[in-house]
């Protein structure tokens, strides 16, 4: 039976931050290139040598054996591996950590994959399994984590002007901060299509400040504008978001009294942060935890997760989530 996915990540914290570029549309295209961005999402850094030395190694670490097919074509195999084909309707590697990592600690990291493997190893069995490839570890992880049900992909369309909870991750002062600079946001709240996950709480965003006026005489505090851009799906899309109508009047209403209007914006949060606290003296702050609404901008296809159970039970933790018809 299809159950609700209460899971996942910044899955695919997914693959931005696991693909620096890959998910804003910069997919590798040559073989050095695709090497890069496997060594860097396996151990944290590129690896040195020549490429033949270098698949040999990648090989070795996650199947356990060197293939000998042409060089080209194992590193196309090993880079589809990892991360995924789309339309497939099979979780790439990435993805089946994601979730492992999120089932068992609650929380997505940023760290090389074979550091989170080993964590996670860690902290079940109190030593790493070093005996066996990353492919047999993880496998024996995700029948750990997900016993009684097994996730596939499935296409679906985020609507325009769905409705998205965001929560930011870094403090914004108009003391310290300048227009043009980063802001950094995550998903507040799982949300689905039906019974598709396309958007994990946890999954990263970003945008810009645009506009920062400080505080002016006769009592007017500073004021902070900020363009949301984009936030990632679970298989990497860019879906573009604003803050818009909609998203205004939802977090008006989610706010309630306890909200402070912020470039436009309604802002609420986390306990001592709400309301008055949001402004110190005539300047604006914007804690980290501080959440509001975007909204999505236009009509988005995205490869979304599904979860088929064995057992009539929710093997997942609950959490919030916001469910759209398909």
């Amino acid at each position: 039976m299809r159950k609700l996915l209460t899971l996942l990540l910044t899955v695919l914290f997914c693959l931005t931050s696991v693909l620096p570029g890959f998910a804003a549309g910069l997919k590798p295209q040559t073989a050095p290139e695709k090497m890069v961005v496997m060594e860097k999402f396996l151990y944290g850094t590129e690896q040195a040598g020549a490429l033949m030395t270098r698949v040999d190694s990648i090989e070795t670490d996650v199947y356990g054996v060197k293939t000998s097919d042409p060089i080209l074509t194992r590193v196309d195999n090993i880079y589809a591996y990892l991360f995924g084909v789309k339309g497939s309707g099979s979780l790439s590697f990435a993805a089946k950590l994601n979730a492992a990592d999120w089932q068992f600690t609650q929380e997505m990291s940023e760290s090389p994959a074979k550091t989170r493997l080993e964590k996670i190893e860690n902290m079940l069995y109190g030593k790493v399994e070093t005996q066996n490839n990353l492919a047999t570890r993880l496998e024996n992880l995700m029948q750990v984590a997900f016993p009684e049900a097994r996730l596939t992909t499935e296409n679906a369309t985020l609507t325009k002007d769905t409705l998205v909870k965001v929560a930011f991750t870094e403090e914004i002062s108009s003391k310290i901060n300048h227009v043009g600079d980063s802001v950094h946001f995550k998903t507040a709240d799982n949300v689905y299509v039906g019974d598709i996950l396309v958007l994990p709480k946890g999954a990263v965003g970003a945008g810009t400040i645009a506009k920062i006026v400080q505080p002016k005489s006769f009592g007017r505090d500073a004021r902070i504008d900020i363009n949301f851009t984009s936030v990632i799906a679970i298989d990497g899309t860019e879906v573009p978001v604003f803050v818009g109508d909609l998203a205004k009047q939802e977090a008006k209403t989610a706010a309630g009294a306890a909200g402070a209007t912020i470039g436009g914006m309604i802002i609420f949060g986390p306990i001592g942060a709400i309301g008055g606290a949001f402004v110190t003296g005539k300047s604006v702050v914007i804690p980290v935890g501080a959440t509001t609404f975007v909204q999505v901008t236009g009509d988005t296809p995205v490869e979304g997760l599904v979860q088929t159970a064995t057992k009539d039970t929710n093997i997942f933790p609950e959490t919030t989530s916001t469910k759209l018809a398909k």
